[in-house]
């Protein structure tokens, strides 16, 4: 995931033209060609859709690449930020929608379905809003939880909650039998958890 780097970088807006075409950026063009390209596959009921798992992996694997990208090559910028932050939103919540319509249990669906508004549009957008708008430091913003902390303060917990996220909803959508679903469902948990205490923290602040 990129970053906006420098302070000069945070008040770069509206982006220069020459930022469209940095490294890192173009690597995001290719996750959105790549998420679109995943839509168009024919799903086999009894073996899963694996065009669009394959073509899904592909985009999150550019996802970790950009921001190496971005730091190599000092292109980090606020378009580059919001660019990934956007794909992101848009990546899981496609997911979530995808794997929804796998399952068969209606209470299971409507939870994947829930998790689309409530982590992927609400938790992110109103973080995003005190964060660059009211300029709310992070740490007030759930960071008395400890789930927060697990979550965002250590590279571990982000990895493992971010991980378990995205492979618990591939399993689903590929029919994966149930141990390896049950697998990733704890860090599935937890990451939407984590997200949901934020929201909450902001709400009430």
């Amino acid at each position: 995931p990129q970053t906006m780097g420098s302070d000069d970088d945070k008040n770069s807006w509206p982006p220069k033209p020459k930022e469209f075409l940095y490294i890192p950026n173009i690597i995001d063009y290719f996750r959105i060609v790549a998420l679109v390209w995943a839509l168009y596959g024919n799903a086999d009921k009894a073996s899963g859709d694996w065009h669009f798992v394959t073509w899904y992996s592909i985009s999150y694997l550019l996802d970790a690449v950009d921001g190496i990208a971005a730091r190599y090559f000092n292109q980090e910028s606020k378009l580059g930020y919001y660019l990934d932050m956007v794909i992101d939103r848009f990546s899981s919540s496609l997911a979530l929608y995808k794997a929804a319509y796998c399952v068969s249990s209606a209470l299971f669906r409507l939870s994947l379905l829930a998790c689309i508004v409530l982590v992927e549009v609400l938790a992110h957008a109103v973080v995003m809003y005190y964060g660059e708008v009211l300029r709310v430091h992070q740490k007030k913003m759930g960071g008395d939880f400890t789930i927060v902390r697990l979550y965002l303060n250590h590279k571990a917990g982000l990895a493992f909650g971010c991980v378990s996220y995205e492979a618990m909803l591939l399993a689903l959508i590929v029919n994966a039998p149930s141990w390896v679903v049950l697998l990733f469902l704890p860090g599935f948990v937890f990451r939407a958890a984590a997200n949901g205490v934020r929201l909450w923290a902001c709400m009430v602040m």
